[in-house]
């Protein structure tokens, strides 16, 4: 009965948790005084009542977090919707059974190294997260189908794209929005580089990926050996699975379906870094140039137009749940900035760095970060509110700007991998049925070596004037 019930806590739904998260900053913005922050001043405001439409907040909280996710929500929906395509046309069962037929058992584990370190140079060099989000359940099922476990997976994933983020050396939404605010307030020249110290930074992120692989393929490695010391062996990915097959061969028109998810990768790299004709795409655009793979690989496969759109239903049907999570997870966000506590949060949190030593504020500032994360996941939203306040902070304690914003980095990347209020990695979780439960399990060993390999760059960045 003990067994039954421990099963049971650790399967808590995702949309359970963050409802609860939810509530409990609903109830918070009646005890936590208001207030603004512009400029890192800080100015209090009258305290929330408590009313029927200051409480009624905690379920405006899902429909207005919905709603201010809905490019996310979209882009899930179309590439489930094209996947479902691409899947009934053959091409990605022959094609992923090639794959693994090519990489055979000694090869494996070099694909694993190969993707994540890839992963890893999209997420620090890009700053991307929620824009890899389309190719996610395809890594799943090649990882899968190469016989490694669910939370190897995910781990690829999840380590590879966000620990790269985490310690981005051109992270366009950590170092280059904190950058930009620094010369915006006057801290800096108005000719300064956003992309300061590259060097310094690079190698932090090598350091920090390779800590990452080693983590990973360790376990990758273990449970490949053993598969009863899986933390997911009793998760049933069956119908990830594809088992390979000799006889089986790519026609020609499922390699021309593949080649058409290789353009539409090819196209959303190039058009979020230069654009076309001037425009530089957006997550909508990625929506579209998918939406466009779907229909063409449809065609192109054979399939009848009633059909393409039948799969596309029921693709984008099933990828509903992951889409539903984001916007959860950006109500608690919502409540938080609708009770105009967010500003008051930040503003005492950060008040305790005051008088410390440059190590102790620095430590103190990857900390406080990595804790109002859970409450603010978005890096630039938060920049924007924490970055004038941390940086005449650090001037004060003679902490160098950039050793101010590598903390900052820190801060907001590492628990990007923990929180649960973070939607884009329980959605890729999720493509992996994997629980946040199992996953911290997983994942806190590697988030605490993450820390104190932070703690040790800020103090090498402080003795190096960074």
């Amino acid at each position: 009965m003990t067994e039954k019930k421990e099963k049971k806590k650790l399967q808590i739904n995702p949309f359970v948790l963050v409802f609860l998260v939810i509530v409990f900053a609903g109830i918070m913005t009646f005890f936590i005084t208001p207030g603004t922050l512009e400029d890192g001043v800080y100015t209090p405001l009258p305290r929330n009542e408590v009313n029927f439409n200051n409480i009624f907040n905690i379920f405006r909280g899902v429909p207005y977090g919905l709603k201010q996710s809905a490019n996310i929500m979209i882009i899930i929906m179309v590439v489930g919707g094209a996947l479902a395509i691409y899947e009934a046309t053959g091409a990605i069962d022959n094609g992923i059974s090639s794959m693994v037929t090519k990489f055979g058992q000694s090869s494996q584990m070099a694909l694993l190294i190969i993707l994540m370190i890839v992963f890893s140079a999209v997420g620090g060099f890009l700053g991307w997260v929620e824009t890899f989000i389309p190719f996610a359940p395809l890594v799943v099922t090649v990882v899968i189908s190469l016989g490694f476990d669910a939370m190897t997976a995910v781990a690829v994933l999840i380590i590879g794209i966000m620990g790269g983020f985490m310690a981005g050396p051109t992270n366009l939404y950590t170092v280059g929005v904190a950058n930009e605010i620094i010369v915006n307030l006057g801290f800096a020249d108005p000719n300064y580089n956003i992309f300061t110290g590259l060097g310094f930074r690079i190698v932090i992120w090598v350091i920090t990926t390779l800590i990452g692989l080693a983590y990973t393929m360790n376990y990758a490695r273990k449970v490949k050996k053993d598969p009863t010391k899986s933390l997911v062996a009793d998760i049933d990915t069956s119908d990830f699975k594809i088992d390979h097959d000799d006889t089986k061969k790519l026609t020609g028109r499922q390699v021309a379906v593949l080649l058409s998810i290789v353009v539409a990768m090819v196209l959303t790299v190039y058009g979020m870094q230069f654009g076309f004709n001037g425009v530089t795409w957006v997550i909508d655009d990625v929506s579209a140039i998918f939406l466009a793979s779907g229909i063409f690989a449809g065609l192109v496969g054979g399939l009848h137009p009633n059909d393409i759109a039948q799969h596309f239903v029921k693709g984008a049907a099933g990828a509903i749940g992951g889409a539903l999570i984001v916007g959860f997870a950006r109500g608690v966000y919502w409540v938080l900035e609708a009770g105009q506590i967010n500003a008051t949060i930040i503003y005492y949190l950060t008040n305790v760095l005051r008088g410390t030593s440059q190590f102790v504020a620095a430590i103190g500032i990857i900390l406080i970060v990595s804790l109002i994360n859970g409450l603010i996941p978005s890096g630039s939203g938060k920049g924007a509110l924490l970055v004038p306040i941390l940086v005449p902070i650090g001037i004060e304690l003679g902490l160098p700007l950039q050793t101010t914003v590598l903390a900052y980095q820190f801060g907001d990347g590492i628990t990007n991998m923990f929180w649960f209020t973070f939607g884009s990695l329980l959605i890729y979780l999720s493509y992996g049925r994997v629980s946040i439960q199992r996953w911290w399990k997983f994942f806190i060993p590697l988030m605490i070596i993450y820390f104190l390999c932070a703690f040790a760059s800020v103090f090498v960045a402080i003795q190096m004037g960074f």
